[in-house]
């Protein structure tokens, strides 16, 4: 083993010698705090809450248990309106482990007036071709949570999100 790196190789390319395969396969638990909890325990109410800040104003869902812009406690709980609106959003066409088989759609969505966004799928998209999802959506687009059957208290007690009618 040397001490220094190769120099010619490129940035993305990893030496052989510093390989070494591995698998994490963990069952854990974790602490999610009481400003999640209430989240979660809503979700499963097929409601959608978020967290104010007492300086600015600013409602943030999903819940932050400290203002990001005043660094101030939040305080207050409200319950939001079920629309978002997308600010971004992927289209995926390859496989990975533990997620929907391919193409599916990721959206980042503002709910109601958050002053943060969420991640979540959306579906019920038509298309033909999986290219096709690529112009389906435009960012503004309103969204509405799409509620699971079985909910278990956790973000897919929201199955996904789809364009609101």
């Amino acid at each position: 083993m040397t001490d220094k790196l190769d120099q010619s190789a490129g940035a993305d390319e990893v030496h052989a010698e510093y390989k070494y395969p591995f698998h994490w396969d963990l069952d854990f638990s974790l602490n999610i705090g009481e400003t999640n909890r209430r989240f979660f325990a809503a979700l499963e109410d097929k409601r959608i809450v978020g967290k104010t800040c007492p300086e600015c104003g600013d409602v943030f869902v999903p819940p932050q248990s400290v203002c990001v812009e005043c660094y101030v406690e939040t305080d207050e709980w409200i319950e939001v309106e079920q629309r978002g609106v997308l600010e971004s959003y992927t289209v995926c066409f390859f496989q990975f482990d533990k997620m929907p088989e391919p193409p599916y759609v990721t959206g980042v969505i503002r709910v109601d007036d958050s002053a943060i966004c969420m991640m979540h799928f959306v579906e019920e998209l038509e298309y033909e071709e999986p290219m096709d999802l690529v112009d389906k959506l435009e960012k503004g687009d309103e969204v509405e949570p799409v509620w699971s059957n079985d909910r278990d208290g956790d973000i897919f007690d929201m199955d996904h999100w789809r364009l609101a009618e």
